[in-house]
């Protein structure tokens, strides 16, 4: 397992409730090999897991004043995901857009997508902005653990948090390795009928006298023609995804840990220009498409209970992505360029003032966006430049402070704020500035031992995107141009939101479990960017423009009971959004979502199996307005109601041979549905039968 004495708590008692569940997360999900004896702990863990992307300080999911969930190692291991969407799409509030094709995939939480999500992956922010593309550029089999931190968040994280935060860590040597082990190794096969896809992955991994972790891992893709429902296939959804990864986790010296990550991502296939669309020679052409994305970052962070002040954490990244787009037949070339760069540094301080007790997070953040692109072999290239991604670039400074304040026992108000500046700059139009503060008061309420109340109150800030400011060239056809919005206002939003959670151990039986959570919220939005299209592919014009005032509100119901033999879980959401000048639906809200789980342990055995559904209802809340002439875009069309049934197992043989497989199966969407989700244009995938089986060896 992971070293934790680092993070001991028993020396400072005013670091202990902090840091003891910061190294009782790091310890019970620290390998990834379950064992029948340690099923309790591990159901536990996912019962009670550990954040700190919601305050940037560790606390238990029921402790912080938000509706948050954290997808823990186990659960990423027995979901046996293939793509994200396998991850994120049974969270109340949490909905997958941009169709089946993998590279076309983002999330929206709460009817807030795109860059209204801020993303992380080891800490480096995913900025990635493009017509129709997706933002997701990772193996999720790679993944340890993930945050979903939904609602207003700008006072800790900035520009882009008005949704929510969306926070991946990769995984380390620690989550493979035994105590007492120094080495071993991990090979894993997996097969996806539903694209007839091989994975195959393959991990070395070390560790010297706890002072040096080191993981190697690199993993292939073979995906053909994607099935959707009815056996239909899907035109050029064929790719081959490699991922090459890299991470040491260094403890230089007591108290001190760094880790250091270096991924390489490639995905190459022959597919769209909007993955998320059917085939038009001249609105929807076919590319064969090369996707390149390398992330570097160091997390340092120092923790001594002997130094309650002075508790820093460093994160610094550089997030480089290449996309090379070859249209078919034409041959015309079109280059894809975002590099980004970036620091945050905060420090925590632990500290009584009289009955008051503190934990204040003061820090700053840093990055800049760099984009660029060019076309070559066109009759519209303009100096090799490509007028539909500009060269262009943005710089962010940002700074922050909170003060968790306990009060009374059990009772913790949290003011927070953050003050962002902004610049634009390109050669295609002039320059762009806007600054922001973002301030949020929230408080959380352990009423009684197994009631908890919260609520908060933030304003929330997103600046233009460099592609929205600056996009100009042809849009649906060559007669419909796109025109630059250097006067793109910041979008605002004021959130207020409020909930409960029930916490019961040993509720019904002995060694049993019940949790559940219910929130509501309200979000009043000022200047939403939304694209405007006048005309028709043929003539007209394309922008990018705020709209005055919109409102979004809804409410999210999650649950989960576990026992030493079954587990269930249910989830619903219920988001309503209109503009709020002309009372007409907002067309990103997604439909109302009903989510559950039910299954059974058998620990004697090593099993575990059972079914889960997702029953989505009708969404007929549309503006219709049409997004070109009389032709609807898949936002602004109605969709039917859908539900979809599957089924998992997993199995850990027992007999000491065997020790170290583990054997994964499932079928998604038995009964074939063929369903579309309202933020897609397509049908998603039919019946899929899957299997994996997995050995890992330690020494």
């Amino acid at each position: 397992m992971s070293k934790t004495s680092d993070l001991n708590p028993s020396r400072n008692p005013r670091l202990g409730p902090h840091l003891g569940r910061f190294a009782m997360a790091v310890s019970l999900l620290g390998g990834s090999s379950l064992q029948p004896a340690f099923a309790q702990q591990v159901a536990d863990a996912m019962l009670n897991p550990v954040t700190i992307t919601a305050t940037k300080t560790p606390h238990n999911v029921d402790e912080v004043p938000a509706h948050v969930t954290v997808l823990d190692n186990e659960y990423i291991e027995n979901r046996n995901p293939t793509k994200m969407d396998d991850l994120l799409r049974d969270l109340p509030g949490v909905e997958m857009s941009g169709g089946p094709r993998r590279l076309g995939q983002d999330v929206s939480i709460r009817g807030m997508g795109g860059q209204r999500v801020v993303t992380t992956l080891d800490g480096a922010r995913q900025n990635f902005n493009a017509g129709h593309k997706g933002r997701f550029f990772l193996d999720p089999d790679l993944l340890r653990q993930v945050e979903i931190v939904r609602g207003s968040n700008s006072a800790l994280h900035g520009s882009g948090a008005i949704g929510g935060v969306i926070a991946m860590e990769t995984k380390e040597a620690g989550d493979f390795l035994k105590s007492g082990q120094t080495m071993g190794f991990r090979t894993k096969y997996g097969y996806s009928d539903g694209s007839n896809e091989n994975y195959y992955s393959a991990g070395v991994f070390g560790r010297y006298e706890d002072k040096v972790d080191i993981l190697t891992n690199y993993s292939y893709r073979d995906t053909n023609t994607l099935k959707q429902g009815d056996g239909r296939e899907l035109p050029m959804s064929s790719e081959d995804l490699r991922d090459l990864m890299f991470k040491a986790t260094l403890r230089p010296a007591e108290f001190h840990k760094v880790s250091i990550t270096a991924l390489n991502f490639k995905e190459d296939g022959l597919t769209l220009t909007n993955p998320d669309g059917t085939l038009s020679a001249t609105e929807n052409p076919a590319v064969d498409r090369l996707t390149r994305m390398s992330t570097q970052s160091l997390n340092y962070a120092f923790a001594n209970p002997d130094m309650p002040l002075f508790n820093p954490t460093l994160k610094v990244y550089r997030n480089s992505l290449h996309i090379n787009e070859r249209r078919v037949p034409t041959y015309r070339f079109d280059t894809t360029h975002l590099l980004t760069n970036g620091f945050d540094v905060y420090n925590t301080s632990y500290f009584d003032t009289g009955a008051l007790k503190h934990a204040i997070t003061f820090g700053t953040e840093y990055y800049t966006d760099t984009q660029k692109a060019t076309r070559q072999n066109s009759a519209t290239t303009v100096n090799g430049l490509r007028a539909g991604y500009p060269n262009a670039q943005s710089e962010v400074h940002g700074y922050y402070i909170q003060d968790e304040i306990e009060i009374l026992h059990g009772l913790t108000v949290t003011p927070s704020g953050r003050f962002d500046t902004y610049e634009g700059r390109s050669n295609a139009s002039r320059d762009t500035d806007a600054d922001a503060f973002s301030p949020k008061i929230a408080a959380n309420w352990q009423a009684l031992q197994w009631l908890s109340v919260y609520g908060s109150y933030g304003y929330g800030f997103r600046a233009p995107s460099l592609l929205e400011t600056y996009v100009s060239g042809a849009h649906l056809g060559p007669g419909n141009q796109f025109v630059p919005n250097p006067n793109l206002r910041p979008e605002t939003t004021e959130t207020t939101e409020g909930g409960f959670r029930l916490k019961f151990d040993d509720a019904f039986t002995a060694k049993d479990a019940l949790r559940f959570n219910a929130t509501y919220f309200y979000t009043r939005a000022e200047d939403f960017i939304e694209t405007v299209v006048t005309g028709t592919a043929a003539s007209g014009s394309t922008t990018n423009t705020n709209i005055p005032n919109a409102i979004i509100q809804g409410a999210e119901l999650s649950a989960a009971y576990d026992l030493p033999y079954a587990f269930s879980s249910l989830g619903y959401a219920r988001i309503r959004g209109e503009n709020d000048n002309t009372g007409k639906p907002l067309d990103s809200i997604p439909a109302d979502k009903f989510t559950a789980v039910l299954g059974a342990k058998l620990p004697d055995y090593g099993v575990r199996f059972g079914w889960r559904g997702e029953f989505v209802a009708e969404q007929d809340r549309v503006s219709g307005v049409p997004f070109v002439s009389n032709t609807p875009s898949s936002a602004t069309s109605k969709t039917g109601g859908h539900a979809v049934h599957s089924i998992f197992a997993t199995w850990f043989p027992l007999p000491d041979y065997l020790q170290g497989v583990r054997v994964d199966a499932g079928v998604e969407n038995i009964f074939d549905t063929t369903y579309r989700r309202h933020l897609a244009s397509l049908y998603e995938e039919g019946r899929d039968y899957r299997v994996s089986v997995s050995y890992t060896k330690g020494f």
